[in-house]
Parts: structure tokens; C-alpha cells; sequence
């Protein structure tokens, strides 16, 4: 087909380019091929990471997968890739030499870290910026040819959420060490495993209510998981795309409110469930200045304490919406492109939307489940 002609091109001018680390033997075709490539994702246990090793793996190349903790973690990444190309490896990210070795051999490094939660060992600091310096070091003295970091869409330093200001000092931190580097900015994820419309409708199905923090009227053009992780795998394989920096963001533009209200329609809890403000927005009744004394800002702050007290291991404490312990990173940040960088156009793609893919797994917080009995929903969850 078009697709695999285009993929195995991609793949000889990748080895002819880097032959010095690739496999001396390309073979196009499927999961059982050889693509020439040995790339180490980090933070493939992840969200992300996963979609990412899948594509890497199904066209036959070699996926170094570190792992932190417990070997089984990575266990599930095997079945991606034919026997022995999906090579597990311990780390840490603030072991240096445990870093170079996972990447030493590789002709592209992908860093898909970016927790979003606190824990005893990382802060956001240290998972988003430390890391990320880490990494790039490690590749720059390693001479690895080529590095993707993995950002956010909204990275700003003079955001009010910290998560968001810890991805744009990643980034610098990045380009200090591997000024070469690809940085590739999703906006708000969604799939299968997201913690976004899932957690809404969680809220939804055990709660009753979803938990809102001001007028929650800032845009968002949420993305299809899959649709980053194709992107990254086309600047794996074509190494014009290098030292780019990509906004991946979504087709349509919706308000936070805006999906909340859908979530609640998909999953059949009008009536059941509702949407509820914890704090009203009033930055319009105060004196220019004085908006972050608006109640909504100070909700966003007790709650903020109150997660980052909260151990994220224990139970008792149901998941705030974005960011655990940062509810700015959600409630009081635009996720929209500025129009500065090329996004999905770059690589030819039409990105999916929210409404075409994300029923197929709300469904499940559906009372009843795939059983319930379907009513209709014309005319009804309708964004505009």
C-alpha cells in the first residue's frame, strides 16, 4: 500500500542516515520486520508512551522501554513489537548512568515523562524540568543523533498553574543540552486510559456531581492520543522534521463547561448528576488587579492544599479534574494554539474528533453498561 511504501522509504533514509547505530538490515512489512531503528521511549508505561511504542513496534523496530520500580510494569509493552525488539530496562531519573545506558545505543530518544502527579520522590520540578534535563544531557554526552520531547500545548512561564510553568522550563532545560532537540506540544489528551473525560464521568458515576472552579469558560481543543503518537512516530522516520517544534491540538474548540455537560448527557445522568460550582468566578466585580482575590482562585488554592497534603497512594480522596494538587492547570488555562508553530498539517493529518471516539469508552459509566437501554441522543450533547 501507499501507507507501507511511504513508511519503508522512510525507513532506508533513516539507516542511511544514522547507519552507524541502526540495523545494518532494513526490511519493510509488518509487526515481524526490521525497521532499521532503535529508539528508547521514557515514560512508556505511560498514557502516551504506550501509543508511542506500539507504532514504533509494529513496523519492526527496536523499542528500549525503561522502566522505574518493578519490571511487570513494562510488562505489557512485550506484546508490541516481534520477540526480543521490545528490550525492558531499569532506571531512574536522577541516576545519570543508568540514563546513558538506555540510550546509548538508540538513534532517536523519545521523553514522554510528564507526571501530573506529586509524590514523595518527584514534584513537578523534578519530573518535568529535572528529568528532562537529565535526559537530554544524558543523550547529548551519550552522541545520540536525535531527541523528541514531549511538552504541553499550553507551556508558558508566566502561567498561574505551576505544572504548566515546569513544562516550559522542561523545554528550556532541554534546548540547553540538545539544541537539536524535536518538541512536540499536545494539547489536553483524550483515550481510553485518559484521566480527563474519565475522571468526569467518575465523578459523575460515584459522586453525583462533577466539581467545578469558577465559570470553567477557558477553551480547550482536546486531542486523540492516537493522533500524537502517530505524529511522533512520522518525525521518527523522517528526520527533516528535527529541531521543529509541533501544537498538536484537536479539530474543535469547546469551553470546559462545554464538555463537562457532554460527558454528563453520553453517560445518561441528566437528572442524576449535576455539574457543581465550588466557587463562583467574580474577576469581572473586582478592581483591576484584584482578580486573584476572586473566590474561585482561592477554591482552586485550598484545593490545591488539600491534594498536595493527600497522598496520591491513598485512598479516600477522589482525583480533582487535570492535574492533582494544580487545579489551575485545567480550570484557568487556555489549551488552545497560538497559530506560531505547525501543527498536524506538518505530517499530513487530520486530526480525530472528541465526539467520534471518546462514547465508545464512556459508555462503560453508562448505568447498566453496554446492556442499558440505548435511548436516542438526537439533538442531545450537542457542542456548539
Amino acid at each position: 500500500t501507499r501507507h507501507r511504501k511511504m513508511v519503508a522509504g522512510g525507513m532506508r533514509r533513516l539507516a542511511a542516515t544514522h547507519g552507524r547505530r541502526a540495523m545494518s538490515t532494513v526490511i519493510p512489512g509488518g509487526r515481524s520486520s526490521v525497521s532499521g531503528v532503535t529508539a528508547t521511549v521514557l515514560g512508556s508505561t505511560g498514557m502516551l508512551g504506550r501509543y508511542v511504542v506500539n507504532k514504533l513496534g509494529r513496523v519492526g523496530s527496536q523499542v528500549v522501554v525503561p522502566y522505574r520500580g518493578n519490571e511487570e510494569d513494562s510488562r505489557h509493552l512485550k506484546l508490541m513489537g516481534d520477540l526480543g525488539m521490545i528490550v525492558p530496562m531499569p532506571f531512574h531519573a536522577r541516576d545519570f548512568d543508568s540514563i546513558v545506558k538506555t540510550v546509548e545505543r538508540s538513534d532517536i530518544v523519545i521523553n514522554c515523562i510528564g507526571k501530573q502527579e506529586l509524590t514523595m520522590n518527584f514534584n513537578f520540578f523534578g519530573a518535568n524540568v529535572e528529568t528532562a534535563h537529565n535526559i537530554a544531557r544524558a543523550c547529548a554526552e551519550a552522541g545520540v543523533p536525535r531527541l523528541i520531547h514531549v511538552s504541553a500545548l499550553a507551556a508558558d512561564e508566566g502561567s498561574p498553574s505551576e505544572w504548566v510553568r515546569r513544562k516550559a522550563e522542561g523545554e528550556q532545560a532541554v534546548l540547553s543540552h540538545f539544541p537539536g532537540a524535536t518538541i512536540v506540544r499536545p494539547s489536553v489528551m483524550f483515550g481510553e486510559e485518559d484521566k480527563f473525560l474519565n475522571l468526569i464521568a467518575k465523578w459523575y458515576q460515584i459522586m453525583g456531581v462533577c466539581p467545578m472552579y469558577g465559570a470553567a469558560n477557558n477553551k480547550i481543543r482536546p486531542v486523540y492520543v492516537d493522533d500524537v503518537a502517530e505524529a511522533i512516530r512520522a518525525v521518527v522516520f523522517d528526520p527533516v522534521k528535527d529541531g521543529g517544534v509541533y501544537d498538536l491540538e484537536g479539530p474543535e474548540e469547546y469551553t470546559l463547561r462545554q464538555i463537562v455537560e457532554w460527558v454528563r448527557v453520553q453517560t445518561q445522568r441528566e437528572g442524576l448528576a449535576s455539574i457543581r460550582t465550588i466557587a463562583p468566578d467574580l474577576t469581572m466585580f473586582l478592581p483591576e488587579g484584584m482578580e486573584s482575590y476572586s473566590p474561585h482562585r482561592g477554591g482552586m488554592d485550598v484545593s490545591d492544599f488539600f491534594y498536595r497534603m493527600w497522598p496520591a497512594a491513598l485512598p479516600g480522596a477522589p482525583a480533582n479534574l487535570g492535574v492533582r494538587g494544580d487545579a489551575n492547570m485545567l480550570f484557568n488555562t487556555e489549551w488552545v494554539a497560538s497559530g506560531a508553530n505547525p501543527g498536524f498539517e506538518s505530517f499530513f493529518m487530520k486530526p480525530t474528533s472528541m465526539k467520534g471516539v471518546a462514547p465508545e469508552y464512556l459508555r462503560h459509566y453508562i448505568k447498566g453498561g453496554q446492556f442499558a437501554t440505548q435511548e436516542s441522543h438526537d439533538g442531545r450533547g450537542t457542542l456548539t
